[in-house]
């Protein structure tokens, strides 16, 4: 995915690098590792951009434990 400006890669960029490979993230670790204020914006920002971008990826949403975590999935069709 090509969300970068300037040779630099944006925070969303940062979080679907980090997500393609299957491991989920909740709002508290991209706070940390990203400095993403607002993981639901985010989520649908990345969202956004896939379908912009005609990428076959789909954001997933589940509950552990009380709290959210996002991962991200290759999608078989669209």
């Amino acid at each position: 995915m090509d969300i970068t400006t300037v040779d630099r890669p944006t925070k969303i960029q940062k979080v679907f690098d980090y997500m393609r490979s299957g491991t989920p993230l909740n709002a508290c670790e991209a706070r940390k590792r990203f400095k993403v204020a607002n993981m639901r914006a985010t989520m649908s920002n990345l969202r956004e951009a896939f379908d912009r971008m005609d990428l076959k990826y789909t954001v997933v949403r589940e509950t552990v434990k009380g709290r959210a975590h996002y991962r991200v999935v290759r999608s078989r069709s669209r």
